[in-house]
This record gives structure tokens, sequence and C-alpha cells, in this order.
């Protein structure tokens, strides 16, 4: 932001100066996209990654599953979708700690209630490709609904299709 601008003397202003600079690195992969519509799925991509990485660790499920999603969600090639979720985990593997809460807010403000719950569903299938959602991804995909705005109840009833792989409900191995 220029000096101008933060004063407010400067010139018009697109609200975007201080854009999270994970929409930005995963945006540029999306240059034949509109630039709303690549922003949007850059804050989806990012979402995806943010979660699939909340346990310290992104396992080649969860990445497959990250691509899978991106193809048929954002209707993108395989090779390009498989280029996002790889930006997309490194992005949030550096700008975690600014980013996460900046890239959901923008997430919410772009997107409708359907969009939000299909990102939740996606979500939790990127958590469930491991066979295992554990309580830390649990927890940061119920994190990402209230940051985007979406009520716990419609959280716990998308939660109940991915029961059978929730860490929490699973038998330990000494009552298997």
């Amino acid at each position: 932001m220029s000096l101008l601008r933060f004063l407010g003397i400067g010139g018009k202003s697109d609200g975007r100066e201080n854009e999270p600079a994970s929409l930005s690195e995963i945006g540029a992969h999306l240059d034949t996209l509109p630039a709303e519509e690549a922003r949007f799925v850059a804050a989806f991509t990012y979402l995806l990654a943010r979660v699939a990485g909340a346990d310290l660790r992104t396992d080649d499920a969860e990445r497959a599953a990250m691509a899978h999603r991106l193809e048929t969600f954002a209707e993108i090639n395989a090779d390009l979708a498989t280029l996002l979720a790889k930006t997309a985990i490194q992005a949030a593997a550096v700008h975690s700690a600014s980013d996460d809460h900046l890239v959901a807010r923008a997430f919410r403000d772009m997107s409708d209630r359907p969009d939000r719950i299909r990102l939740l569903r996606c979500l939790y299938a990127v958590a469930a490709a491991d066979e295992n959602i554990s309580a830390v991804e649990d927890n940061e995909i119920f994190e990402v609904a209230n940051s985007i705005g979406v009520e716990r109840r419609d959280v716990v009833a998308l939660r109940s299709d991915f029961k059978e792989h929730l860490g929490a409900l699973k038998p330990l191995p000494s009552e298997q």
C-alpha cells in the first residue's frame, strides 16, 4: 500500500492491498480464469490445504483428494488441479499464521451458503482420504466453518456422513 493511499489521499482502491499472499500465489496458476473466479478457486484450494495439513502432515491420499475435489468443483484439468494442490499446501505451510483467517473471510465474502456447504463437504472428504479424520483436522474444519459463517448444527450434520473416519469415534487398539 502506498503512503498516500494509507493516509487516505491516494487514488481509488479496490480493497485488495492487503490480499493474503497465499491467494496471490495460488491464483497465479489460474490466469486463464476471470479474476474473481480465480480468487474464489484459490481461496477454496487454500482452505483444503489448511485442513489437509492441520495435523502437520499432508500425505499422498490427501493430496490426491484435494486434486480430485478441484477437478470436480472448479472443473479444471488434472495437471492444473495437482499443481494447485501442491502450491496451496506450500502456501498454507508458509503463510498459515497470517493467512488462515484472512482467506476464510475472503471465501465467506465471495460465497453463498451452497458454496460454503460444498467446501465443508470437500474438507471432510480430504481429511478422510487417509481413512482417519484426526481430532485436529475435525477441529480445524469447525474453525473454518465458524469463519465462513456456517452454523455448528450444519457442520455436525455433514460430519455424520464421515463418522466411520472420525478418529474420536474409532475403537482404541485395546478395544479391537
